[in-house]
């Protein structure tokens, strides 16, 4: 069980929350070869800190620190815990930051193909069912009006949910770059 406990403290409007790791292995990332601060946290660590800033007001949360039982870490390397929390959070930003780009190039596809699919959608009710009736032909306007409501679901989950969680992350790991950092040893 990967277990954190965690203290949030309360500084008048703002909070400091605490993450109590129990080893340094929970982490910092065990197979990455660097030493600290290029080391990188692990991918329960990263997740851990983002979804619980994430669960508080971002912009109400002042600093965090990260705390690890006491004898964990030389001096040397607690001193270093910060930055390289500070640095992991910089890289990742990067990363959704090129994935927000890519995104938005393919919610512009999506939209486009939604427009032009409903447009065919129009044009062929209006052309073909005022003036052919049946069972294949209800059978086809049936098939067009799922296809189209697809292809625009799809586009509408993109801008109403995928896109604002993608820029809630980045926000939060942002902010995660920039916030005041400190060790402690527990």
């Amino acid at each position: 069980m990967q277990e954190v406990r965690v203290v949030t403290n309360e500084r008048g409007r703002d909070a400091e929350i605490e993450f109590h790791f129990k080893s340094k292995d929970q982490l910092l990332d065990a197979a990455d070869p660097y030493p600290l601060p290029e080391r990188e946290l692990t991918a329960f660590a990263e997740s851990f800190i983002a979804n619980y800033i994430d669960g508080h007001d971002p912009r109400k949360v002042a600093g965090i620190a990260v705390g690890l039982p006491r004898g964990s870490l030389s001096p040397e390397e607690a001193s270093l815990i910060p930055e390289a929390v500070r640095r992991h959070y910089t890289f990742r930003s990067r990363d959704l930051e090129n994935e927000r780009r890519a995104s938005r190039r393919e919610g512009k596809t999506s939209i486009l193909i939604a427009a032009i699919n409903a447009g065919i959608a129009l044009l062929f009710f209006y052309f073909f069912i005022g003036y052919f009736h049946g069972f294949f032909m209800t059978m086809l306007a049936g098939l067009v009006t799922i296809l189209n409501w697809v292809t625009i679901w799809d586009t509408y989950e993109y801008i109403v949910y995928d896109y604002r969680r993608e820029l809630r992350k980045y926000l939060i790991y942002r902010k995660l770059a920039e916030i005041d950092i400190r060790f402690v040893e527990w």
